[in-house]
């Protein structure tokens, strides 16, 4: 799983895609806004390793590959719920990135 953020309430003139630090042109310095002023927008993205599901069909898949590699259920062989399987993945990428972060940050 993957985030993405909208920059752009921080950049509202915009900023180079390679020299984030400059403006789309390279010529001028940018400074990005603050974050308690100028909220941004968080994006959870995966989508190359979805499956869709028509209404009424089974939610079981089998596979070894994903993005968290923490999942107990993944395999080739034993049918697993992909709804549950994303829920753990989440819930491990919100301990990885915020809880983890903010206990060593106040430590």
């Amino acid at each position: 799983m993957n985030i993405m953020m909208d920059g752009r309430p921080l950049y509202p003139q915009g900023y180079h895609p390679i020299q984030q630090d400059f403006s789309p042109d390279a010529l001028h310095a940018v400074t990005p806004l603050s974050r308690t002023e100028h909220p941004v927008r968080y994006f959870f993205i995966d989508f190359d390793l979805s499956v869709r599901f028509a209404e009424g069909d089974s939610h079981l898949v089998i596979g070894d590959v994903g993005r968290d590699d923490k999942v107990p259920e993944l395999s080739n062989d034993v049918p697993y719920d992909a709804f549950k399987v994303d829920i753990f993945a989440l819930g491990n990428l919100y301990y990885k990135e915020f809880h983890l972060v903010s206990t060593i940050l106040v430590v």
